[in-house]
């Protein structure tokens, strides 16, 4: 005999075996516990379906054998349709490009009118806030804005105007410092470059070094030489040097605090091409490096690895055992670590979740990390990460294309636009 044992959300589904429903057993902690256990089944495959009215159904074949227990213990079903909330009803984003997501893509930066307000505002959708940073009279001084840069907390922004640079202290009521003109010139000169953003400094690329301007004291100081391209992340500085008795190109990192020490993070394969532009994210001693629509990972041990091509952007789950990463038309799982919780993975695995002939785009983890929403073209979805069967793929918002779409974890709130207002769906129950 077999046994299939499931937890599912919300608590109060129906819980159906090939048509007949499931009694709550009380399995795994009495009549509180989230866990139901059908057991005494013979060997052959069974329909399993969890519903609940007015949501939408979750349904697996599972295949039993003999003294086999298959456990199914992330199923969420969500509602047919969610009733949108108005919030934040005074803020109306313009239809130009004169708005800046934050890095989290919880905070926006746009130019505009709110009620009787004219200026900068910055709206928070982590408390449904927003606040005038600057009115129209002090925008006017600064010219035309071009661009916005965030620091990497999320907490300052820099003004970019043809001529003149601010840095705003967002966490400082608004505090303004104007960057000197050099700076400028430099950022002008490479208009390509990325900059950084710190707390009392920004760091940037002039002439194949890289510099810190300090703009409480308005000093410059080099950091390094002979840099083609580098990146900046969590405090520290990466770039590449080729090794000259292997040919092979070397990741190094140094402390902002301290550029004159670096350390050698790993070799990379001898076809990556140091001198592209690359992005790094970090996740206790493991690296993903991502380069010219190439992915790889680096692991504790410091070697290296190319996991795929063609990928527009990756995360670390926060467990840090995995990563999710996607291109224009497919979602992968890279699995850090062996996961031996069904459905089992090895270290090392590579797996497709879903690839389509539409465009994707606002790709999330679920809070759960065994879940996540995406958009395929105009349709916001919701799927899980289980791949047994098949993966129940639920609808949440139609008529999306080229909107953004925000989620917030800790509260599983989403917010979405529409003609330039906010809406949010609550799918706490979930």
């Amino acid at each position: 005999m077999g046994a299939i044992v499931l937890r599912a959300t919300p608590r109060d589904a129906t819980i159906q075996k090939d048509g007949e429903t499931v009694e709550d057993n009380g399995f795994l902690g009495g009549v509180f516990s989230p866990f139901i256990k059908i057991e005494n089944l013979k060997p052959k495959q069974y329909s399993i379906k969890v519903t609940k009215d007015g949501y939408n159904e979750w349904q697996k074949n599972v295949d039993i054998k003999s003294g086999q227990v298959e456990k199914y213990e992330n199923v969420i079903i969500l509602k047919q349709s969610y009733e949108k909330q108005a919030v934040l009803e005074d803020v109306v984003l313009p239809t130009s490009d004169q708005k800046w997501l934050s890095a989290e893509k919880n905070k926006i930066i746009f130019i505009g009118k709110v009620a009787l307000e004219e200026g900068l505002f910055i709206v928070n959708l982590e408390n449904e806030e927003y606040d005038l940073i600057l009115d129209k009279e002090q925008l006017a001084l600064m010219g035309e804005i071009e661009n916005v840069f965030w620091t990497e907390d999320d907490g300052r922004i820099v003004l970019k105007s043809p001529n003149n640079m601010y840095l705003i202290d967002i966490r400082d009521s608004g505090r303004i410092y104007s960057i000197s003109s050099n700076i400028v010139e430099a950022l002008n000169q490479n208009a390509n470059s990325t900059i950084y953003l710190f707390e009392t400094s920004i760091i940037f690329e002039e002439d194949n070094a890289i510099y810190s301007f300090d703009y409480v004291t308005k000093k410059t100081e080099k950091l390094l030489d002979n840099v083609d391209n580098f990146f900046v992340y969590q405090g520290s500085v990466y770039f590449f040097k080729t090794d000259t008795e292997t040919n092979s190109p070397s990741l190094f990192s140094a402390s902002l605090g301290d550029s004159s020490y670096d350390v050698r993070v790993s070799y990379l394969p001898t076809n990556y091409d140091s001198q592209a532009p690359f992005a790094i994210k970090k996740d206790g001693g493991n690296f993903i490096v991502l380069s010219s629509g190439s992915l790889y990972f680096i692991g504790k041990d410091a070697k290296s690895q190319k996991i795929n091509s063609n990928v527009e952007a990756a995360h670390f789950f926060q467990s840090g055992k995995r990563i999710l990463y996607y291109g224009n038309n497919e979602i992968w799982v890279y699995y850090i670590e062996n996961k031996t919780s069904q459905p089992i993975k090895s270290e090392g695995d590579n797996e497709l979740l879903t690839r389509f002939s539409g465009k994707l785009s606002n790709i999330y983890i679920y809070s759960d990390e065994e879940h996540i929403f995406f958009q395929e073209n105009d349709v916001f979805k919701f799927t899980e990460l289980d791949s047994r069967d098949h993966r129940n793929t639920f609808d949440i918002l139609e008529n999306t294309i080229d909107q953004e779409i925000f989620y917030i974890r800790g509260k599983n709130f989403l917010y979405y636009l529409t003609d330039n207002k906010f809406y949010k769906l609550d799918i706490t129950e979930a």
